[in-house]
């Protein structure tokens, strides 16, 4: 099993939050598994060069390019906490599957996401992407509309219908947000961060 993540320069993030994650991964997942990051600087961890200079949340779409996932695949985004057993999700039935998006439900949140092998890979996400980048990315930022915007938009409108939500098969996935400011849920494995606030801005109690 792998675990990706995502880590371009130049936003709020750098190794240590790659570092951070898989330390998080490394204790709650007791399958055999490979820590990698996608990115165009060094992490602690293997490292996939990004291909492209797409800026911020956009280069997680190369994810979905030929040759990144070729085992069964979770992704995390690197604002995640990870708090409880993971190894469930290795049972999830659905070749691709994403979050119900947490302040839209009939949107997805790519924050996590399942990918059963690399068949079960929607490449079409990278290969429209990449044909003009500029143009979907000006589309996204004009039609923007809660939490239907960025990368996620963009796989949900290129795959629209076909996104089972992992979230109905794994329930241990949580938003900080909504469920887990003042106690978190015994059944949690996974806290989003998404808005605000982010994870480096809560206090441990």
């Amino acid at each position: 099993m792998d675990v990706i993540c995502v880590l371009k320069s130049g936003g709020g993030y750098d190794g240590e939050w790659v570092r951070k994650l898989r330390d998080g991964v490394a204790r709650n997942l007791t399958i055999t598994h490979r820590f990698r990051c996608l990115s165009d600087v060094e992490v602690p961890c293997e490292r996939m060069p990004l291909e492209h200079n797409w800026p911020g949340w956009w280069s997680k779409l190369e994810m979905f390019r030929k040759g990144v996932i070729t085992e069964p695949t979770l992704y995390l985004d690197l604002d995640t906490l990870i708090t409880g057993p993971l190894d469930e999700i290795a049972k999830i039935s659905y070749p691709f599957a994403a979050l119900r998006n947490f302040h839209q439900p009939d949107y997805i949140g790519s924050g996590v996401m399942w990918f059963r092998d690399a068949d079960s890979v929607p490449h079409r996400v990278y290969e429209k992407f990449k044909r003009m980048p500029d143009a979907y990315i000006a589309h996204h930022e004009r039609v923007k509309v809660g939490s239907h915007l960025g990368d996620q938009a963009f796989i949900w409108d290129t795959l629209r219908g076909e996104i089972p939500y992992l979230t109905d098969e794994f329930k241990g996935v949580y938003s900080y947000k909504y469920h887990c400011k003042s106690y978190l849920p015994e059944d949690a494995a996974i806290v989003a961060f998404h808005g605000s606030p982010r994870l480096h801005e809560v206090k441990s109690p």
